[in-house]
């Protein structure tokens, strides 16, 4: 099965130089051109061959854990009315993106009623009072009226424009509006990520009618195995790998680390923090952190798939000045962490390198050596 298979790319690729013979040249052009591999686009895409680059990172206390992307909560806002009351009016959508003061909401409110009735009594007192009062000063000044009623008249004036202040408030708070229902609006700028609000619906004090966040606004929540905490610290640099991007990195640091370990998981919860916000990031999205330790010391570095194993060497596969062809590079090892592996002699920062399908390329190289020997 094996050797089919085999067979299936070399058909597809077709094998170097072997349509047409080998010009003359030095020895060692002759050797390094039957070590290369060569593979059409097609056969690449197949094989999931790609290409990228050697790249410095650092590695000392390097860990790979599993990973979340979260919103922010600072930047996420949860509405709520502060009185109870039964939604009239419905002004938003779920996903409509909102400004701050924006209404998203109208309420009818029995305790806002029974406030604005009180509201309206209370300025009706306040009313007679100040006509008393003008009335007493005016005795008084005649030297009609008695001192005492015009103390009792001011003491009286003064207590219900209190009343009525506190009342006026208290509606300004409860957020009612020129009609008395009550208005919930944004006190943020963002996208509406959630709606508890229908139509007709009753609404209590203790549950959210809209979650209001700011999508800009992201951050990394790890989970950091108990075995692995003495590797994890403040301000160490780390490395965001998400599923829905594969093929790509999210750089950033720790900036909090939990006081105490999560009770049912048993692991540390921190917080990364990334150096640049991708629209494309979504909360909830997995992934892994690759803490990557101290930022001073940083080797060149290629995947793990990237490296094979050549006849007990250990080689990568690098391309060639031709189009589709490449061959394989002895290279010297060192620590391997994240998913990465150090390489200390052979690869330089920034070399171009295949980073997946480097077995496939070794398994063609390999069938076309047994060719050459038959």
């Amino acid at each position: 099965m094996r050797r089919r298979a085999l067979a299936l790319f070399i058909s597809v690729a077709g094998c170097h130089g072997r349509s047409e013979p080998a010009p003359a040249s030095t020895h060692t052009a002759e050797h390094e051109r039957s070590s290369e591999v060569h593979l059409d686009a097609e056969a690449q895409r197949r094989a999931g061959v790609r290409l990228g680059r050697a790249e410095r990172r650092a590695m000392s206390g390097g860990a790979s854990i599993p990973a979340e992307v979260r919103f922010d909560p600072s930047g996420t806002a949860h509405v709520a009315p502060l009185v109870p009351g039964r939604f009239t009016r419905i002004t938003t959508t779920l996903g409509a993106t909102v400004h701050r003061g924006d209404l998203l909401a109208t309420l009818a409110s029995t305790d806002v009623s029974a406030a604005r009735a009180r509201l309206i009594q209370g300025r009706a007192r306040l009313t007679a009072a100040e006509s008393t009062l003008a009335r007493q000063r005016t005795l008084s000044s005649e030297g009609i009226g008695a001192q005492r009623a015009l103390i009792d008249a001011e003491a009286q004036v003064a207590d219900l424009r209190a009343e009525v202040a506190g009342l006026q408030q208290q509606l300004a708070v409860f957020g009612t509006g020129g009609s008395g229902e009550v208005r919930l609006t944004s006190p943020i700028e963002g996208v509406v990520v959630a709606m508890h609000a229908t139509l007709g619906e009753n609404a209590g004090t203790d549950t959210a009618a809209f979650e209001v966040t700011d999508a800009s606004r992201v951050w990394v929540r790890g989970s950091v195995p108990e075995l692995d905490l003495a590797r994890v610290a403040m301000g160490m640099e780390a490395v965001v790998r998400l599923h829905a991007f594969p093929d790509e990195t999210f750089r950033g640091r720790v900036t909090y680390i939990a006081p105490a370990l999560d009770e049912e998981s048993r692991a540390l919860p921190i917080r990364v923090s990334l150096d640049r916000i991708d629209a494309r990031l979504r909360s909830g999205l997995y992934g892994s952190v690759e803490l990557t330790g101290a930022p001073d010391e940083r080797p060149v570095t290629v995947p793990v798939d990237a490296v094979a194993t050549l006849d007990g060497r250990a080689v990568v596969f690098v391309p060639t000045q031709r189009e589709g062809s490449f061959r394989p590079l002895d290279v010297q090892l060192g620590r391997r962490a994240g998913g990465y592996i150090e390489v200390v002699a052979g690869l330089g920062d920034g070399a171009p390198v295949v980073t997946s399908g480097a077995f496939t390329l070794k398994s063609v190289l390999r069938s076309e050596e047994l060719e050459g020997e038959e």
